[in-house]
């Protein structure tokens, strides 16, 4: 999942860039680019949400304690 990560992080800042710039050029081209960034920013954190559960029940699966 490092690959998806790293798109979604470049597309969260090209989003942003492009956003501020076209605030001064074209308001609606500018929304859609705040949109795309706002959809980027949440998928990016659905996927770490994802991973930190899989991390933790291989924690679960891996924990001796009880032997």
């Amino acid at each position: 999942m490092g690959k998806r990560k790293q798109f979604l992080i470049l597309i969260a800042v090209i989003g942003q860039i492009l956003g501020i710039i076209l605030l001064f050029v074209h308001m609606t081209a500018a929304i859609v680019s705040f949109i795309i960034y706002g959809l980027a920013c949440a998928t990016l954190f659905i996927l770490l949400i994802v991973e930190r559960m899989k991390e933790k029940e291989e924690e679960n699966e891996h924990d001796y304690r009880d032997y």
